[in-house]
């Protein structure tokens, strides 16, 4: 056995999760936070949901990654940005992949029974869904939205924890959440655009083409005015307004700069999403 085997395994099956890129497991626990901070207790007395749902978010989003990659091996050979995946150049076989998927959803079942009955229910009603959509991108140009579903059921998680049901205000964010999600992918989306088309993959940058950028500001658009909604709800304070409009107009200015067929801009303005993120999770902590 080689002296590097050992870590070049490793390396290969941090690579297969992602691992050197956590915004996709903070884009998982942000709503989730979002959901978090609308409650009426303080922060401080459910710390330890901050950290579990973290845990969990990053988990289920490798085991994610694992199962996208398993579906998607023959179409990931396909495109430039996915083709040095490790399936794809098999510096992780199929076996090694299922086994690490297996240890990794039986961490997250770890961290599933800390909550109860009720939400642990509504989190195994998602499954399907984390199943099904590496393979909307076959059948429909709205992947995204499946996506958007999946990414924000911890909103819902959450609601059933600490409220017992699933409450208005908490599907009216779950559903504004899932507009910035649309945002957001279809951003990713337009990165491999050019080679989406030439291998029949559908998706909303497909979909969209050239008027992109007008349907994802039209995404973020809604998904702030939720937002503000929600922190009015919470907090009855017109400042809360006046923040996310001049929030808005930053977005539509630094939007207006997204190129839609430079690779590296999109995968620039996807990241920034992060930021986004933390000013949304801010916001609601504070209002």
């Amino acid at each position: 056995m080689s002296t590097y085997s050992i870590p070049s395994k490793i390396k290969s099956l941090l690579d297969l999760i992602r691992f050197d890129k956590p915004i996709g497991s903070m884009l998982l626990v942000w709503p989730c936070w979002f959901a978090l901070a609308s409650l009426p207790i303080s922060s401080l007395d459910i710390i330890k949901w901050y950290l579990l749902l973290l845990v969990g978010s990053f988990l289920m989003r490798s085991a994610g990654c694992i199962i996208n990659d398993l579906v998607d091996i023959k179409l990931d050979k396909k495109i430039k940005r996915t083709s040095k995946r490790p399936l794809v150049i098999k510096s992780v076989t199929i076996f090694e992949a299922i086994i690490f998927l297996t240890l990794l959803l039986m961490l997250s079942l770890l961290v599933l029974i800390q909550f109860n009955l009720n939400a642990i229910i509504i989190s195994l009603l998602s499954m399907p869904l984390v199943i099904l959509y590496p393979y909307m991108k076959r059948f429909t140009h709205w992947p995204q939205l499946i996506l958007g579903i999946v990414f924000n059921w911890g909103i819902l998680i959450v609601s059933m924890q600490f409220i017992g049901y699933l409450s208005t205000s908490f599907i009216v964010l779950f559903i504004g959440c899932i507009f910035w999600t649309l945002g957001y992918d279809t951003i990713y989306a337009y990165q491999d655009k050019e080679d989406d088309i030439k291998n029949n993959i559908k998706s909303t940058a497909v979909l969209f083409g050239n008027k992109g950028k007008k349907y994802v500001l039209l995404f973020y658009l809604i998904f702030l005015i939720i937002l503000g909604y929600i922190g009015f709800q919470i907090s009855g304070s017109i400042a809360s307004i006046f923040i996310l409009i001049i929030f808005l107009i930053a977005m539509i200015y630094f939007l207006n700069k997204w190129n839609l067929e430079s690779r590296g801009s999109s995968s620039n303005y996807f990241r920034l999403n992060n930021l986004i993120g933390l000013f949304s999770f801010i916001y609601l902590i504070v209002f």
